[in-house]
C-alpha cells in the first residue's frame, strides 16, 4: 500500500509539474523583437531627454540598479534617476542576447553613451553592459521589472 501511495504522488507530481512547463514555452522571435525595439524606444527617449518617456518602459513597481547610485525603486524614482543623468549627446545599446520563457525573460546588451553630468561642461563618454528583466503584459508588449547595469572602463585615479 506504501508503494501505491508513494506511486500515485510521483505521478500526481509529473502530471502538474509537467502542465507548468506545457505553459510557459520558450519566448518567440517576435517577443525578442518587441524587446529590441523597447530599447531602442527607450535609448532615444533619453536622448531627447525625455525621462518620462523612458521610464515608461519600466514596471511601475520596477527596479534600476545603477552604478554608483542608490536602486531607484519604482516607476516615479526611476524617472527621477533618468532625469538625473544631464544631457546625453548620443546613447546606442545592442542586444547580444533575448531569451525567456512564458511570460518572463531577460536581455543582456552592450552600450556606449556620451553625455554632459549635471554641473559639469565637457562630456563623459562610458561603455559598458547592462542586464534586463522583462515581463510580459496581457497585451503582448514587454516592459523591464528589475535592471542593471554598469562600465566597463576603470575608475578614474
Amino acid at each position: 500500500m506504501q508503494i501505491h501511495r508513494k506511486a500515485l504522488f510521483t505521478a500526481v507530481c509529473v502530471f502538474l509539474l509537467g502542465g507548468c512547463a506545457a505553459s510557459s514555452g520558450a519566448i518567440s522571435d517576435s517577443d525578442r523583437n518587441a524587446m529590441r525595439s523597447a530599447v531602442a524606444d527607450f535609448s532615444s527617449a533619453m536622448i531627447r531627454g525625455d525621462a518620462a518617456a523612458a521610464a515608461s518602459h519600466w514596471a511601475v513597481d520596477g527596479t534600476a540598479m545603477p552604478p554608483n547610485l542608490p536602486t531607484a525603486h519604482g516607476r516615479a524614482d526611476i524617472e527621477k534617476l533618468f532625469a538625473g543623468f544631464g544631457k546625453i549627446t548620443a546613447f546606442t545599446q545592442n542586444v547580444v542576447e533575448a531569451d525567456g520563457r512564458g511570460d518572463l525573460a531577460y536581455t543582456q546588451s552592450t552600450f556606449e553613451v556620451t553625455f554632459v553630468p549635471p554641473g559639469a561642461t565637457t562630456p563623459i563618454t562610458d561603455k559598458g553592459k547592462g542586464v534586463l528583466v522583462w515581463n510580459k503584459q496581457s497585451d503582448g508588449s514587454w516592459i523591464v521589472a528589475r535592471g542593471a547595469w554598469n562600465s566597463d572602463l576603470p575608475l578614474p585615479k
